[in-house]
């Protein structure tokens, strides 16, 4: 096949889709408002949230592949038509259209970058605290798995002291992995969004913001705030579809419903969407949600992990002790063993 008889390459991937935000576009121009104390613009739609290859896979050959890019466009496609619908009134969907918006909102929640941060974030520290907890006898074992002459001391200390120096490296999951992981989430998602009672909220003059992550998770109010909150234990998920309308998913086991919208909704809402956001947030250019929002900084982790990697350095290994308590179950409780 010659060179111009190939598929081009789809390199620029946007994380926010563009059916979501040209429904908060003026044509094609954007409000961004960047959280980093840069100047709020109007931009391009085609140049909002871009990523370059962000859901490109390697092949066998290490080529880029972008049918993933390719699937989230076509479930875009179909999103498109139903959030249209939606919007010109219809409401409580049926299951078909149902169905196609929960994948959609369930690519959303699984695509963004900050899934990918947390990925990040969780294999860089495991990794490094393998390398901690193993000492200088794991890199000797997997130096000299490698080598055919004998491995000298200077070597390995020479190598432990470059691994242990971890503030100088940083471990990534390779995209074809991450891919693999948003694939399972997206699953679990659409299992969650799908038993969930949906709401409709839409307003005739208020309006609202676009975060860059626009699945928001609602805290229950008796919730330690040192918990996680996903979407199985959300109280509610919101998900703005257009600038007057946002989808509510709430408990399961009730009918869809419709919410009715007042000015102190739309101001809760969009402190929420807000709160949501990572580095940037958008709005029409015409509206003015902001008034009355606070913003938060940047958010650049996802992760909070109290016992950095140092904390289970072990320069010769793990003791027998530790071996020993690492590999054995712990001893039931003494009514359960009375039970058994």
């Amino acid at each position: 096949m010659s060179k111009s008889s190939k598929k081009k390459l789809k390199r620029r991937h946007h994380t926010v889709p563009r059916l979501l935000l040209r429904r908060f576009a003026d044509g094609e121009r954007i409000m961004r408002v960047p959280l980093d104390g840069g100047e709020r613009r109007s931009i391009g739609v085609a140049d909002a949230t871009v990523h370059r290859d962000f859901y490109s896979l390697r092949d066998e050959s290490d080529q880029l592949d972008d049918a993933v890019e390719d699937l989230l466009s076509d479930l875009e496609d179909m999103a498109a038509r139903i959030i249209r619908k939606v919007v010109d009134g219809l409401w409580p969907l049926p299951i078909e259209e149902r169905a196609i918006l929960a994948e959609w909102i369930a690519a959303q929640h699984a695509r963004i970058p900050a899934a990918r941060s947390a990925n990040n974030e969780i294999a860089d520290h495991l990794d490094k605290t393998l390398i901690a907890m193993g000492g200088k006898p794991e890199i000797r074992r997997r130096l000299e798995g490698n080598a055919k002459e004998p491995v000298s001391d200077e070597k390995v200390e020479a190598l432990w002291l470059q691994l242990t120096d971890f503030d100088s490296y940083y471990t990534e999951v390779s995209v074809n992995e991450h891919m693999a992981v948003m694939a399972q989430s997206m699953k679990t998602a659409y299992e969650v969004f799908m038993a969930r009672s949906w709401g409709l909220i839409k307003f005739e003059r208020r309006t609202l913001l676009l975060p860059d992550h626009p699945v928001t998770l609602v805290r229950e109010d008796e919730f330690p705030s040192f918990r996680g909150v996903g979407i199985g234990n959300a109280a509610a998920i919101l998900v703005p579809i257009d600038r007057r309308a946002a989808v509510m998913m709430a408990s399961p086991g009730h009918d869809d419903f419709v919410v009715r919208p007042h000015a102190k909704l739309a101001m809760e809402l969009n402190q929420r969407f807000a709160d949501n956001v990572r580095k940037e947030l958008f709005h029409h250019p015409d509206d003015n949600p902001l008034q009355g929002i606070e913003l938060r900084p940047v958010r650049d982790r996802e992760t909070v992990i109290s016992q950095p990697p140092e904390t289970f350095l072990m320069p010769d290994g793990p003791s027998d002790a530790f071996k020993t308590a690492m590999s054995h179950e712990p001893e039931p409780p003494p009514d359960a063993r009375r039970l058994g």
